[in-house]
């Protein structure tokens, strides 16, 4: 039964409740999607809450506003949630060709200083893509084209949409590849461990429950302010120590043992950059092993761990390759985020996937195994610097094949079986006929 726009006559392409599923696809017709798979995607229903007060009071009102009054009948949700990444993708661009290492900001020549305007163009970005996020459920909803596409599309987006977020952040605090490493790993995996966990638990309790602080509300907001800082306060400002001398040195760290504090804070103190790094560790730590990794191995058992091995790869192996080739992120900053990105999105998407068809999760994922293979390679001494290089460009290549082929592939089968589009809602998509 289609339904048609208010005040129109038009009858959209949306999903309908009376298809019979199993008429639409024959056993084994389907790649990524198994005949189980198939059979159970169509019934997946989502289950989620925000307990942001922030979401509930202003950014959710905000977004049914826009929906409601300022947003045409015919657009996809996906469309909405494309749009949002693409000024997220924009915003990286622009960052890239004027901090390409990430650490220009703080070069000791003034006059060679790039502009600060893209930070305020990432900073109004950012808060972009969080309204149109908010809004492309919404959306649906009004439509009625609420789908198992929509759901996979926009969790897959804001995979996308973490890691430029943290390429962001390390341009904008100014990190260098070559002497904060350890700053940007933690800005670079604790987005991504957030993000995992949490779809992790998903894939277990069949929930969604972003807890009072969250990184798609409160995160964003901060990541936000935090560009627009550097926008108007320069990349140096996050290498003084003012935070250090004013607020934690003399109230945190001063009742820390000696012991302790002398390994933790280095003989001039700690940078503004050091303790956003830090704070960001600590929190995202909290949630992830305090407040859902102890409850789930309390539910669950142990078991439940093994599919957190995608996860612990890409926190381990940069690590070890980091200390068997301390200049290897100084000589590929961005190949290094790009393969971690890419492998990470890889991840999690199967993850959610595996959880909307009811399948197994399978841990080890063959994208990770070259993965471990150069880790080993790096790590015992068996390949040069030049051959890491060619061999870790090569891969970032490769992966971006795969990544495109198989998200393409995905999403043409969804829309196949659930017959629609993943675009549009406006034109029918074509009704299959039973063959004689």
């Amino acid at each position: 039964v289609h339904f048609r726009y208010p005040g129109t006559t038009q009858a959209p392409a949306t999903m309908t409740t009376d298809v019979d599923y199993s008429e639409t696809t024959q056993a084994g017709a389907y790649y990524y999607l198994c005949p189980r798979a198939a059979s159970s995607l169509p019934v997946f229903k989502y289950r989620g809450q925000d307990k942001s007060l922030i979401y509930k009071h202003i950014l959710s009102p905000l977004a049914q506003h826009l929906v409601d009054h300022h947003t045409p009948t015919w657009a996809a949700p996906n469309a909405i949630t494309l749009f949002g990444l693409c000024w997220m993708l924009t915003s990286y661009a622009l960052l890239w060709f004027f901090y390409p290492n990430m650490d220009e900001g703080i070069s000791s020549t003034s006059s060679s200083l790039p502009p600060l305007w893209p930070f305020a163009f990432a900073s109004i970005a950012m808060l972009v893509y969080q309204t149109l996020d908010n809004m492309d459920g919404k959306q649906s909803r009004k439509t009625g084209s609420s789908s198992p596409l929509g759901l996979l599309f926009d969790h897959g987006c804001d995979a996308i949409n973490s890691i430029f977020g943290s390429a962001l952040f390390i341009s904008a605090l100014g990190l260098s590849p070559a002497t904060d490493q350890w700053q940007i790993l933690a800005l670079v995996v604790a987005p991504m461990a957030a993000f995992y966990v949490t779809t992790w638990e998903e894939y277990y309790t069949h929930h969604l429950i972003l807890p009072i602080f969250n990184g798609p509300t409160e995160g964003l907001i901060m990541g936000a302010t935090l560009f627009a800082c550097t926008s108007v306060l320069g990349v140096e400002y996050w290498h003084g120590y003012e935070w250090y001398n004013n607020v934690f040195g003399p109230y945190v760290f001063a009742y820390l043992p000696g012991s302790i504090a002398s390994v933790i804070v280095p003989a001039d103190g700690l940078r503004n950059c050091d303790m956003v790094s830090i704070i960001t560790v600590l929190g995202v730590g909290q949630e992830v092993f305090l407040t859902k990794g102890l409850t789930m191995v309390y539910k669950f058992g142990i078991g439940c761990l093994r599919e957190l091995f995608p996860m612990i790869s890409l926190v381990v192996a940069p690590i070890l390759i980091g200390c068997a080739d301390s200049t290897i992120l100084e000589r590929h900053p961005r190949v290094c985020l790009h393969v971690i990105a890419g492998l990470f999105v890889e991840a999690v998407t199967q993850l959610m996937l595996d959880h909307m068809t009811s399948r197994p999760y399978r841990a080890v994922r063959p994208c990770i195994v070259p993965l471990w293979i150069f880790t080993a390679l790096v790590w015992f001494g068996l390949i040069g610097p030049q051959l890491a290089d060619e061999l870790l460009i090569s891969y970032q290549m490769l992966l971006v094949v795969h990544l495109y082929m198989k998200f393409s592939v995905i999403i043409h089968e969804i829309c196949d079986l659930l017959q629609i589009w993943c675009f549009d809602i406006v034109t029918l998509y074509p009704t299959k006929t039973k063959e004689a």
